[in-house]
């Protein structure tokens, strides 16, 4: 009998682990707008993740030109070589790059843009250690004075 339990669970464990579509981005330029802060961000395109791309996503709008964003899907060829120029190694769901850097002093703590946000993380996957305020702390500061 318990070898027929374990049928429904591992379809469901697959079914939350499938192809789905991924959420639709906003659009991004390739030129970067005079004085815009660079966004890089570097993420695996699966369902755990994709909640927190959308978050991202209406974060980031609310800056419109003052921040130029680039995204790097870990499973392409472009994914990797940013990855891997960037030094990332390992499992990493998501890393985000402002102008250039991952670790930022916020409110006296050193935070690096890696992995979940807090709150979020997965299971299988622990949180990071940095949350969307602080992520948002640092895009006022680096965009304070652009127009």
């Amino acid at each position: 009998m318990k070898k027929y339990f374990l049928w429904p669970v591992l379809i469901l464990l697959l079914a939350a682990c499938g192809t789905t579509a991924a959420p639709a981005l906003a659009p991004q330029s390739p030129v970067a707008p005079a004085g815009a802060v660079q966004v890089d961000i570097v993420y695996l395109n699966h369902p755990p993740l994709r909640g927190v791309l959308a978050d991202l996503d209406k974060l980031l709008a609310t800056y419109g030109q003052r921040v130029h964003v680039t995204r790097y899907d870990f499973d392409t060829p472009q994914g990797e070589a940013f990855a891997t120029a960037k030094g990332l190694t390992g499992h990493n769901p998501l890393a985000i790059f402002v102008d250039g850097a991952q670790q930022f002093t916020v409110n006296g703590h050193t935070i690096r843009f890696a992995s979940f946000p807090q709150g979020q993380g997965t299971g299988m996957v622990a949180d990071g250690e940095w949350t969307m305020q602080d992520l948002q702390t640092v895009l006022d500061g680096a965009t304070k004075g652009s127009s």
